[in-house]
């Protein structure tokens, strides 16, 4: 009876300290018993997919996050990467066919990057609001991406980057998602391990004490948002793959799926606190609930039922996170 007690108690403060996890398993768990088709290969593959690129975004909000700001523009520059992809593949004749992609690759790679910089750049040299800052460059990157498409999408064409991310390992689990959870493990150990990665955290805690230390604050911030634009160039490469085509509302309305799962996944918004991993855990929790409204015929009751949801989720987040900071709640 001791050891059984012993046991429950482990699991106990496993749970607790592992919530976010248990909670993911519970709505996935509660999803397949409701409806089987939750589990239906097509829908598990739309969800491994989707979340290969929510992960990478969600990695570069987590950055900017820490340091206490706000990108805004992850998903346009997403959106723009797969425009700029398409068209080069469509447009450029490099050499061959290869040298065009590669190219084409490392084209959008340098935009997605010179974009995030930028918003570094006025964030932490001009000391200009990041929200602000972010917000203009969504326009600014949307209306590039529009002029370049003239309001048509433009097809992917058949090259070997797709049949690369489009391969499944033993037929199941896709390129795409592995790439993800490779890059989200590099970035925990960056996080976890490495000076550089507690930087973020300092910077976010206090600026003042990141100074005092002899920390280049403003180098910090200008990381974050340049590693926040990398990071959505190459989502916005599977994003492309994923839908054959370029379109500058690939990834609409993404940032703030990002936002809502670093914050889901205990990132405070004022900088300087939260883990990696319970972010990714955040995405996992959103793919599922969008799954859940389809699934149990809510979205038969409303089309916007799914943004109200994940609205009221994030909004209760925020009021508890706010009540525990000033110690009126305690877990």
């Amino acid at each position: 009876m001791e050891n059984k007690a012993v046991l429950i108690q482990r699991i106990k403060e496993s749970a607790a300290k592992n919530k976010l996890l248990v909670i993911t398993l519970v709505l996935f768990g509660f999803c397949s018993l409701y409806n089987p088709s939750f589990l239906s290969r097509l829908n598990i593959n739309g969800m491994m997919l989707s979340t290969s690129y929510m992960s990478l975004l969600v990695i570069g909000m987590t950055f900017v996050i820490l340091t206490g700001g706000i990108d805004l523009s992850v998903g346009a520059t997403a959106g723009l990467a797969t425009v700029v992809l398409a068209y080069g593949m469509n447009n450029w004749m490099i050499a061959n066919d290869t040298i065009t992609l590669l190219f084409s690759i490392v084209f959008v790679l340098v935009i997605s990057v010179a974009i995030g910089l930028v918003n570094g750049l006025f964030v932490a040299m001009l000391n200009l609001p990041p929200l602000v800052v972010t917000l203009g460059m969504t326009w600014v990157v949307t209306g590039i991406a529009d002029t370049i498409v003239k309001g048509k999408p433009i097809p992917l064409p058949a090259t070997p980057l797709k049949a690369f991310l489009k391969f499944k390992v033993f037929s199941v689990i896709p390129m795409m998602l592995i790439i993800s959870l490779a890059a989200l493990v590099l970035f925990i150990f960056v996080f976890e391990k490495l000076r550089y990665g507690r930087r973020f955290y300092t910077v976010g805690s206090s600026k003042y004490a990141a100074y005092v230390s002899g920390m280049n604050i403003r180098f910090v911030l200008i990381n974050a948002y340049s590693i926040a634009g990398l990071l959505s160039g190459i989502a916005g490469i599977f994003i492309a793959v994923n839908l054959n085509a370029g379109y500058p509302k690939a990834a609409n309305g993404y940032e703030l799926y990002t936002i809502a799962a670093a914050v889901m996944g205990g990132v405070a918004l004022e900088g300087g606190k939260g883990k990696l991993l319970n972010a990714f855990y955040g995405v996992l929790i959103l793919q599922i609930l969008k799954k859940l409204v389809v699934f149990t015929g809510l979205a038969n009751i409303s089309g916007f039922l799914e943004g109200m949801i994940v609205g009221t989720i994030l909004v209760l987040v925020l009021f508890f996170n706010s009540l525990k900071s000033k110690g009126n709640w305690h877990e």
